[in-house]
């Protein structure tokens, strides 16, 4: 196997601390987050330092590299003046653009617009030994690392690799598949059970069938929306899977496809993003976020359960496409690359290993840790089924191919089908970003619906209470419902005692307290009340910086912001970089200012894009105009 142990050497076995990846003569300045000599202090900055760096006049020093020598590597790093880093770094915990992250060891997290978010160092002994290990190269090195990489690399320090097999290639029950258009294009002339007698004859052991496309699902694909359709592949041993093709917006409408595939009998789902997500961020994460949400209205609903697998399709090479898969990479359980070696040419099907191998190191480079499973296509009748076999061999028993022949496919591919080796269990593990590409989802073809199609829902580390259901000014009462969720928490209210807290809270204080100053009032009241020294910090100038801070340190805040057009008030518990995570009173948001509410779903720890929350609650454009409250 291609993979390198976790250095074991005694040196760096003696402690975990922090070492410093600091060039020669310098040593991390712990007060501003770099690492600093009496003179200057080294980068990489965060991205907002640069731009500040050019505003006030830096010139070509804010964008100029020097050569230094780290830990006996040669690294190309920013240097700035120790005064001129200092004023732009800022004052806050961590530098300016990036905030303290429970959710990645405690670093500075900084979310980046159309680009990798990135982690900020001073990285221990163990984390560099580990990111060796996963062929980090010299960014190991440097005191910034992607954050999806750095995730990989706690992983490997959890779960380390093992030796590698003595024995080539490695043994595994295979899950080769084909994908399917649509049943009654021209040209098919077969119906389901026939093509599942055909594929199963073959050996195919997973059928990817297009469910959608954008919002368009159910009225389109009438006979993929059955679950007379998905048990014809199940009685011939066929995983059947649905797939969608995906554009921006309208993404809960889109996303329903998920529920009807669970619905259906589908043992799994993939979204095929293409052009129209390349060089976007906010877009994928409002796409893939509907999944998520779609997925867990399934569960609620008794359909599925959460094992149920979403994966994504797109390009093979996502960095020259501007596909920012690092993003997908959160929401998924694997990705789909499009390795077209027939497409591309001669040459690549030749040598499908190192094509593959590219694709794998796009992925990984990226930010993506998720199992990579390739698709090969056949549609042009030109790639012969040696070269099939020899791409199954190097892409693992997850491998799939585009697409059964109908329509402008002619149907002397089967030929070549006939030829592949579906019954393929030993595949190459010397690829380059293999990773964990090989493992099997479980069979799925004997899933059944779960017998409590309710499953106990983790225990919230706040209360929570939904404000129509509220005696009181239901439709109105955002405010008190969402102080009643934090006097609750401290203990100020308790439901046992006093009934439902947000109509408690409302007589006892008389009215609803909208604005900053009563509802600071109505919590210091009731903390005083109880004998607590807890206080509301509230002000109408509170900052990003200093919600994050609050935060991500434990605290709680209630925010106020124009969610919708008269404004609404909610409970911030999280905060993980790019998601805010609230307890909404009133439901879930649709992400649109001056927008609307799902009012059918709970608001109970939802989470919400930093770019939309953000937006919403701020009117200046600064990020400095935040009406909010911090409980300490």
């Amino acid at each position: 196997m291609k993979i390198n142990k976790l250095i074991a050497v005694s040196s760096i076995l003696l402690s975990s601390s922090a070492f410093a990846l600091c060039p020669t003569g310098s040593s991390f300045d712990h007060a501003l987050d770099f690492c600093a000599t009496n003179a200057n202090v080294f980068g990489p900055f965060t991205n907002d330092m640069v731009d500040r760096c050019v505003q006030w006049g830096g010139g070509s020093a804010c964008n100029t590299t020097f050569g230094y020598e780290v830990q006996g590597n040669t690294i190309d790093v920013l240097r700035w003046s120790k005064s001129f880093a200092t004023s732009i770094r800022g004052t806050e915990n961590c530098p300016v653009g990036s905030v303290r992250s429970p959710s990645y060891g405690g670093h500075c997290f900084e979310s980046v617009s159309s680009a990798e978010n990135n982690i900020y160092g001073n990285f221990d002994t163990n984390e560099v030994a580990a990111c060796e290990s996963l062929n980090g190269g010299t960014a190991c090195y440097t005191n910034r690392w992607s954050a999806n990489f750095y995730l990989s690399v706690q992983e490997a320090m959890v779960n380390p690799p093992t030796e590698p097999d003595p024995i080539p290639g490695v043994t595994v029950e295979n899950r080769l598949g084909a994908w399917l258009w649509y049943i009654d294009e021209a040209g098919m002339n077969m119906t389901h059970t026939q093509l599942a007698n055909k594929l199963a004859e073959q050996g195919v052991k997973r059928i990817f069938i297009k469910i959608a496309d954008n919002t368009a699902s159910c009225s389109l694909f009438a006979d993929a929306c059955s679950l007379q359709t998905t048990n014809i592949y199940k009685d011939m041993g066929i995983e059947p899977w649905a797939w969608s093709y995906n554009y921006p917006g309208n993404y809960a409408a889109q996303a329903n496809a998920l529920y009807e595939a669970a619905q259906y009998g589908y043992v799994g789902f993939v979204s095929d993003v293409e052009v129209e997500f390349n060089n976007t961020s906010t877009e994928l994460h409002q796409m893939f976020q509907a999944f998520v949400d779609a997925k867990q209205d399934a569960v609620n609903a008794g359909l599925t359960d959460s094992s149920f697998p979403l994966g994504a399709t797109t390009w093979s090479n996502p960095i020259d496409q501007g596909m920012n898969v690092g993003i997908i990479d959160q929401y998924v359980d694997f990705h789909m690359p499009q390795t077209y070696v027939e497409v591309w040419g001669t040459s690549y099907m030749a040598d499908p290993k190192r094509w593959i191998e590219a694709g794998n190191d796009d992925y990984r480079a990226l930010g993506a840790t998720k199992p990579i499973w390739h698709i090969v296509s056949t549609e042009y009748n030109v790639i012969t089924a040696e070269q099939l076999n020899s791409f199954i061999d190097a892409a693992g028993p997850n491998t799939s191919i585009w697409r059964i022949p109908a329509g402008e496919v002619t149907q002397a591919v089967w030929n070549d089908w006939d030829l592949v080796n579906w019954h393929d269990t030993s595949f190459d593990s010397n690829v380059s970003n293999h990773g964990d590409s090989n493992d099997m989802i479980p069979w799925r073809l004997e899933q059944t619906t779960p017998t409590d199609p309710e499953p106990e829902p983790q225990p919230a580390a706040v209360p929570y209470w939904n404000q129509n259901n509220n005696y009181y000014v239901p439709s109105g009462t955002c405010s008190t419902t969402s102080l009643a969720m934090v006097t609750d928490h401290f203990g100020f209210t308790d439901p046992n005692s006093n009934g439902r807290s947000p109509d408690y809270l409302y007589e006892e204080l008389g009215g609803v307290l909208q604005d900053v100053a009563s509802l600071k009032w109505g919590f210091d009241q009731m903390a005083q009340r109880a004998g607590s020294a807890k206080r509301a910090n509230s002000t109408t100038t509170g900052t990003f910086a200093q919600l994050q801070d609050a935060v991500t340190s434990g605290k709680l805040a209630i925010v106020h912001g124009w969610f919708t057009t008269p404004g609404h008030i909610m409970v911030v518990t999280g905060y993980d970089g790019t998601h805010y995570t609230v307890n909404d009173p009133y439901g879930r948001w649709n992400g649109v200012k001056w927008g609307g509410y799902d009012t059918s779903v709970t608001g109970e720890q939802q989470r919400y894009s930093k770019a939309d929350f953000e937006y919403a609650i701020n009117d200046n454009g600064a990020g400095n105009d935040l009406w909010l409250h911090i409980f300490e």
